[in-house]
């Protein structure tokens, strides 16, 4: 704040001194009120104007004294110096040997000093009233007295009484000395305010009731929160009287010491309380307590719980990435690239290839990292449910609505991530209420009528091609502009078979199974088969292989077999690999379409035809197989009926 924001104002008897004043504040570019008062008149004047806004007042010698004492806020007295009382003896001397000099309060010891140095006789008056001072001044001028110095008033009594006048002005020192003071308390106070005013707003922003008492007992600080919870006692709170003992501010000022977590009955409210004492140079100064409902903390508590048991944090690293394939190499720095910006981000691949892995890496290797990490398989739930588990929803909402409402996935969330699995499977109204958060930040509860802000990230996935989707009118070509502003792509284990050994070895020993070793022709037989359900067909495989197999050396033969069980159900569904690895080479071709249609009955020649049209679409759809379910108009399990020649 600069010097001529404050305001000063000096408040005096005398007009000489009071002009004095004005000129050198004014030099100073400081602003000075000035106001003329009697003695009497001054501690009135003072007070209106501190009321006002005031921030220092300033007196001149007797009344600077008077406002001193009186007034519960600092003053700067301007005090002559004893050389601005020499020069006006001086001066007096000029006219007469026999001079009064007034001094407000007890005659100090000057005048003797000052008398003997100037070889005058000097008659000192003292006062503390105008009227004592206008007494004294007329029994001076009684005695032969040819000149009154002091004030103003001193000056202008003497005259009244045809006396000689001289007045004591205070010097550039005295003056510099008095307003550089009361730059300092100013400045001092506007600290003060400041500090007031930030711990006003820490103390009105905590749910937590505040209140603390000096050693009278009496109220130093308190909060609405405090009021709130104490109600019907909002004077013990405001004067520190009444206070209910249970509080427990009467024992630590008595003992000097504060208690954590204390649960007690007050004001017939269950609240937990935090107390301690308050020390000023290791001497105690009053006490504090904090107080809150202990339901509120039982709430708390009980939603943090429910996160960690829901497991809102996110389990996997970008380490958790494996494989030393180009793809995953690539991924994996494309993903630490990523994981620190802030934008939503989706992946794309097909099932079984790792995405939730993934959206844990990411966020786990994020700002966010602390946050929660929520997932959602959004292809699992119905539109209506899927709403109020993303949104949450008020009480009343619907008929069973849980009481008082539930939050949402979304709020969850909060400084975390949110990961949408099967994103391209939400149903067109889900779609505007997503689109509507991130381009807002804002949700509504089901049957809400107020947004509540969010903060979160959003990862998103599926193995559909969300272009495509656009394509088909089936997804919000807006809404897919945010959700992939950031993209990924998971690879299929059919394209990294250097990677597969690497897997083994580790699911393997995450099955307790570290001591059973796969032969070079394991690893070969594994990275022969296709894998149309990727890393989550491998681990399957694997956990068959350890239940069945018995030896730790390594069953060929078993394995195999497993092999073989795959191929005979759905082996037909991936694009055959050669022994490197390659796509392209057929271990076990199915005959030709014309052949098939050339043998048995009809029953059997379709059945036929329906094997090679599954087959074909399967090729198409990367043999997805719900993705081609869906494109033939049956089910999943249907196709996967077909497949395996079971009944229709």
């Amino acid at each position: 704040m600069r010097n001529d924001s404050f305001r000063f104002a000096f408040v005096s008897n005398s007009l000489p001194v009071a002009q004095t004043v004005r000129d050198y504040a004014a030099a100073r570019q400081l602003h000075m009120e000035i106001r003329l008062a009697t003695m009497e008149e001054a501690l009135p004047v003072a007070r209106a104007l501190l009321d006002d806004g005031t921030d220092v007042i300033l007196g001149g010698g007797g009344t600077g004294k008077l406002l001193r004492r009186h007034l519960r806020r600092p003053v700067v007295t301007i005090a002559r110096s004893h050389l601005d009382i020499l020069e006006a003896l001086i001066s007096a001397r000029e006219y007469t040997r026999h001079i009064a000099c007034t001094c407000y309060g007890a005659v100090p010891r000057w005048p003797a000093l000052f008398a003997e140095l100037l070889h005058v006789r000097l008659l000192p008056v003292s006062f503390t009233t105008t009227q004592e001072l206008a007494a004294g001044i007329s029994q001076a001028v009684a005695q032969g007295v040819g000149c009154v110095v002091g004030g103003g008033i001193c000056a202008e009594i003497a005259q009244a009484q045809g006396c000689r006048g001289v007045v004591v002005k205070p010097g550039e020192e005295a003056l510099e000395r008095a307003l550089d003071e009361a730059l300092n308390i100013a400045r001092s106070q506007q600290q003060d305010r400041e500090q007031t005013a930030w711990l006003r707003g820490v103390l009105e922003s905590l749910h937590e009731g505040i209140v603390g008492v000096d050693t009278e007992g009496r109220t130093a600080t308190s909060n609405r929160a405090a009021e709130a919870l104490l109600e019907g006692m909002s004077a013990s709170v405001a004067d520190g009287t009444g206070l209910p003992e249970s509080l427990g501010i009467a024992k630590a000022l008595k003992t000097g010491r504060g208690e954590e977590g204390i649960i007690r009955r007050v004001n017939g409210r269950e609240l937990v309380i935090n107390t301690r004492p308050v020390l000023v140079d290791g001497k105690l100064r009053g006490a504090l307590a904090a107080f809150a409902p202990a339901a509120r903390l039982r709430d708390l508590t009980r939603k943090l719980k429910n996160r960690s048991q829901r497991g809102f944090t996110a389990r996997h690293s970008l380490d958790s990435l494996l494989g030393t394939s180009p793809a995953m190499r690539s991924l994996r720095l494309q993903a630490a690239r990523f994981a620190d910006a802030d934008a939503a981000l989706h992946i794309h691949g097909e099932s079984g290839t790792g995405k939730e892995l993934l959206a844990h890496a990411l966020h786990q290797a994020g700002p966010r990292k602390n946050g929660p990490f929520v997932a959602l398989n959004c292809g699992a739930l119905p539109e209506t449910l899927l709403e109020s588990e993303l949104f949450g929803y008020d009480e009343g909402a619907f008929t069973g609505a849980r009481r008082g409402g539930k939050e949402g996935l979304f709020e969850m969330a909060q400084d975390g991530t949110i990961f949408l699995d099967e994103i391209a499977d939400i149903s067109p109204a889900v779609q505007i209420r997503l689109l509507r958060v991130l381009e807002t930040g804002e949700i509504f509860r089901l049957g809400g009528d107020r947004p509540i802000a969010v903060n979160a990230r959003v990862i998103s996935s599926s193995w559909k091609d969300l272009v495509e989707e656009v394509r088909a009118g089936r997804f919000r070509a807006d809404l897919y502009y945010r959700l992939s502003l950031l993209r990924l792509q998971t690879p299929p284990l059919r394209e990294r078979p250097e990677d597969i050994p690497a897997l083994a070895r580790h699911m393997l020993d995450r099955l307790a199974m570290a001591r059973k070793e796969l032969s070079p022709r394991a690893r070969r037989l594994l990275a022969n088969y296709a894998w149309p359900g990727n890393v989550r067909e491998l681990d399957a495989l694997l956990r068959r292989y350890c239940l069945l197999s018995d030896a730790d050396a390594c069953d060929e033969a078993l394995l195999e077999k497993l092999l073989d069980d795959l191929r005979a159900t759905q082996g037909r569904l991936a694009p055959a690999v050669s022994s490197s690895g390659s796509a392209g080479a057929t271990e076990s071709p199915s005959p030709p379409a014309g052949d098939t249609l050339g043998r048995g009955g009809l029953k059997e020649r379709l059945e036929g035809l329906e094997q090679e049209i599954i087959r074909a679409e399967l090729e198409k759809c990367a043999h997805n197989r719900g993705r081609a379910a869906k494109n033939l108009g049956i089910s999943a399990n249907t196709l996967w009926r077909k497949m395996k020649g079971g009944p229709r």
